[in-house]
């Protein structure tokens, strides 16, 4: 029998009732949720919880327009999970659990012991984004707005990836990191998502950056809880990156290897050779 993911985390609602997370466990209205809470003030995609690398989950209130609520404070932006912290959906309670902090090795059924977990280099497309002047934002407008702008602009986010084929790996709290394996015809997915995502950042509520970059990354080491676990010196590059993209106040950057790869597809703009903090050599990078 194939080796399975022993569950590290779980909700438990007010019934006694479990919920296992792996990968990503959606709460809504509609049947097509893992946790349904069938109320008309629920949204039909009202929040998710998000397994991430490292054992670490995230939820993320999805632009509800009746909140998401942590421990009793509204949820504004992707909020990391600690065990027995409480999460409140109109009426609905759900107890997040998470005893042992740690991930676990994926165990083979027959032997009861843990498997080997590979370890293996793969050539992958990495795109980061980050809201911009999220501190004035909060100072515009009233908080439960601001959660509500923030929650609809990640739904969309989420929305884009998932249909041009791409993952969230993590969400960054003003934003996320997110991946393609490099397959036949991906190159066409993400050209796809990068016009998706500037029709998005034309409508300048909430202003945002994206920078993308390709590379070969590291994958596996431990059991990711249905997520896949990525590092390596690429993953730095495109973090450093997004820095550099910052400093030089471009909304939308990729790298010379995305670049390449693009030709023909995405219309580039060459922003100059810059330096990398902790790398040592300069790197063309060009707007789209």
């Amino acid at each position: 029998m194939a080796g399975s993911i022993t569950p590290t985390a779980w909700l438990e609602g007010e019934n006694g009732e479990t919920f296992p997370i792996t990968g990503t466990c959606s709460v809504g209205r509609v049947a097509s949720n893992q946790i349904v809470l069938a109320r008309d003030n629920v949204s039909r995609r009202h929040a998710i919880v998000h397994a991430q690398e490292g054992a670490e989950y995230s939820l993320v209130d999805l632009g509800s327009s009746n909140g998401t609520y942590l421990n009793g404070r509204r949820v504004a932006q992707p909020t990391v999970l600690r065990d027995g912290d409480v999460i409140q959906i109109s009426q609905f309670r759900l107890t997040f659990h998470a005893p042992h902090g740690t991930v676990k090795a994926p165990v083979n059924e027959d032997t009861g012991r843990a498997t080997e977990v590979q370890i293996k280099t793969t050539p992958c497309w990495l795109l980061l984004t980050d809201i911009q002047g999220s501190t004035k934002l909060n100072q515009m407008l009233p908080a439960d707005e601001v959660a509500v702008i923030t929650g609809r602009w990640l739904a969309e986010c989420k929305q884009i990836m998932e249909e041009c084929g791409g993952t969230i790996n993590k969400f960054l709290g003003d934003g996320f990191f997110g991946y393609w394996h490099d397959r036949e015809k991906t190159t066409a997915d993400v050209a796809r998502a990068l016009e998706a995502f500037k029709r998005m950042q034309q409508q300048a509520i909430p202003p945002f950056r994206l920078v993308l970059h390709h590379g070969k990354v590291l994958m596996g080491g431990v059991a990711s809880l249905g997520e896949e676990s990525l590092w390596g010196t690429e993953v730095n590059f495109v973090f450093r990156m997004e820095k550099m993209a910052g400093s030089l106040g471009e909304l939308r950057l990729v790298s010379q290897p995305a670049r390449e790869l693009l030709e023909g597809m995405v219309a580039t703009e060459e922003v100059g050779l810059h330096p990398l903090q902790g790398f040592n050599d300069t790197f063309a990078f060009f707007r789209y």
